[in-house]
Formats: C-alpha cells, sequence, structure tokens
C-alpha cells in the first residue's frame, strides 16, 4: 500500500510540475492562465518491466496508441535478468521490436 500511494504522490507533483502559466502584461485583463502542457501526440507507447530479486523470471508490457485512435496491448515473460535496470531496458528493447513489427502491420493493411 505505501509502494501505490508513494506512486501516486509522486505523479501528482509530476503532474503538477508540468503546469506553467502564461506571463502576461499587467495592464492585460487576469483572466485563468492557459496551461502550456499538452498530451503527448500519437503514436504513443507506453512499457514497464515487473522485477523481482528472487524470482527466475521478470516481465514487460506495453501499451501501443495509433495515430488512428487503435490501441495495442502487450505482454511478456523471459528469464530472470539482473537487476531491475536490465528488466527495464530489456522490456524497452522488447517494446521498441514489437511497435516496429505493429507499424508494419498496420502499413501492410
Amino acid at each position: 500500500m505505501k509502494v501505490i500511494q508513494s506512486a501516486t504522490s509522486e505523479a501528482e507533483s509530476w503532474r503538477l510540475a508540468q503546469i506553467t502559466p502564461e506571463v502576461t502584461e499587467e495592464n492585460a485583463n487576469t483572466s485563468a492562465p492557459e496551461l502550456l502542457y499538452k498530451p503527448p501526440q500519437r503514436p504513443f507507447c507506453r512499457f514497464d518491466a515487473s522485477w523481482k530479486g528472487d524470482d527466475a523470471c521478470y516481465g514487460g508490457g506495453l501499451v501501443i496508441e495509433n495515430e488512428d485512435g487503435t490501441t495495442t496491448f502487450g505482454s511478456f515473460a523471459s528469464n530472470r535478468s539482473l537487476s531491475p535496470l536490465h528488466a527495464e531496458f530489456g522490456t524497452l528493447l522488447w517494446a521498441m521490436k514489437s511497435s516496429l513489427i505493429s507499424r508494419s502491420r498496420i502499413d501492410d493493411l
């Protein structure tokens, strides 16, 4: 539960740090500041790995959002990795390969 609270707190802090109010002149109308943060454009890929020191395997997953609004999900499991960083990097490589394969399939349609 502590991990979830910490992650939620970190996500909220990051979100607030992304908000940058627009600078206005003194004589300008004082309206609500315009937010400069814009959501990322598609295609967009999110990935994450799961690793535990005493497990024989690690896993990873991804979500790809394409230009046309379609969403592709994927997951995998692999042999144990040396560290959480190795697991994240292995998942990044897998996600990049999967996105290229997914992209080529879309282009073939």
